[in-house]
């Protein structure tokens, strides 16, 4: 869902129901998407606000002491 085109999604599509692509969704792996496709799957499946991108988590850090390396474009 990250890198594909439009053609591969409408491929994907024969396979795989809108149901399918919610359920990536609701439970992606962290490090899967990035801001741009977290972002545009979301919205086509309303799920607004878009809730954030999930984290890894690496046991014994603290998430809140890690610099956040691509910030958001605006």
């Amino acid at each position: 869902m990250t890198y594909a085109s439009q053609e591969d999604i409408e491929i994907l599509r024969k396979y795989f129901t809108d149901d399918d692509f919610k359920a990536t969704l609701e439970d992606p792996a962290p490090g899967i998407f990035d801001r741009g496709s977290w972002a545009k799957w979301n919205e086509r499946y309303k799920r607004t606000p878009v809730p954030p991108l999930p984290k890894r988590k690496i046991p014994g850090v603290d998430p809140a002491t890690i610099p956040d390396f691509f910030p958001p474009k605006y």
